[in-house]
């Protein structure tokens, strides 16, 4: 499975879960006009979402062989520091675990 494939999967997996949000976080570059327009933070994650808990949720969705780039872990410490929850899923099981792992419940 791609990377955009389960990122896709994830977003269907738990995007509509009453009282967790979850929602895409683009990171770019566009032209408007002959202006640059900058968007995101460099290293955030894929995925960004709130807690039933009002705690942060950041999902970075890799293939089964991509690698976290340096600002990706930068970014997964400072979400960490404070006290927000990272996932860095391969699979929407992943996702899953790690959820259940913080105490969120999905049923």
């Amino acid at each position: 499975m791609t990377e955009k494939q389960t990122q896709n999967a994830i977003l269907r997996a738990f995007g509509m879960l009453p009282g967790l949000r979850l929602w895409r976080a683009n990171v770019g570059v566009a032209h408007v006009g002959r202006r640059m327009v900058r968007f995101g933070i460099r290293g955030q994650a894929d995925l960004t979402g709130i807690l039933p808990d009002g705690r942060r949720l950041e999902v970075e969705v890799k293939s089964a062989t991509g690698r976290q780039t340096a600002e990706q872990k930068a970014f997964q410490d400072m979400i960490e520091r404070f006290h927000g929850v990272y996932i860095l899923a391969r699979s929407v099981e992943d996702v899953r675990r790690k959820l259940a792992a913080v105490g969120v419940g999905l049923g």
